[in-house]
């Protein structure tokens, strides 16, 4: 399996990699607890689908130092898109640990920490799959918008990674059933 960053490369995205590593290694040098989640982590886990910005999850209290750190690394903030862009263009959006993964969700955005959240993956600190389904269904459950992409990336997810209907034990009570609906979606031989 080609690397995250090889993929990127063959989809002419080199830059959206570069962004992702440079923001890692800046949160890690300041020791700010962060995970990469969005479309860069659904390629971490071995979806090769192409993105176009860069998420994180931080906590809260860490918003005003990321922001200065990141002004200081000559990212732009843009206010009304509430997002951080680099020089080559690249959106970089932040969720906050303890918010709702989905609108009206019982399940929320896990703390960028601990074995149950987090895993390295190619040398960045990213949510762990589980995490990554959960906020995924959560969302698309919340969004008309954003429900096809979404449950488009974990159907992929759990064809890619073998994942059953027991892999729903591991998630958010709340998104249980959706999951089970996905993994048949995922098996049918359509």
């Amino acid at each position: 399996m080609a690397t995250t960053q090889k993929v990127y490369a063959m989809l002419g995205n080199e830059s959206l990699w570069e962004i992702a590593v440079r923001c890692h290694e800046l949160f890690q040098q300041a020791e700010i607890p962060h995970s990469i989640c969005g479309g860069v982590a659904v390629c971490l886990h071995g979806y090769q689908r192409n993105t176009t910005d860069v998420d994180f999850i931080i906590n809260a209290e860490d918003s005003a130092q990321i922001k200065e750190l990141l002004l200081a690394a000559e990212f732009e903030w843009d206010d009304a898109l509430k997002e951080f862009r680099s020089a080559s263009g690249i959106a970089v959006q932040f969720l906050i640990s303890g918010s709702k993964a989905g609108k009206d969700s019982e399940a929320t955005i896990p703390e960028p920490t601990g074995d149950l959240n987090i895993e390295e993956r190619e040398g960045l600190s990213v949510v762990k799959l589980s995490r990554l389904i959960e906020m995924k269904i959560a969302s698309g459950l919340g969004s008309v918008r954003r429900t096809h992409k979404d449950f488009a990336d974990v159907v992929e997810l759990i064809a890619i990674r073998n994942l059953d209907s027991s892999f729903a034990q591991y998630l958010h009570k709340s998104i249980r059933q959706t999951f089970k609906e996905l993994v048949r979606n995922a098996q049918s031989k359509d």
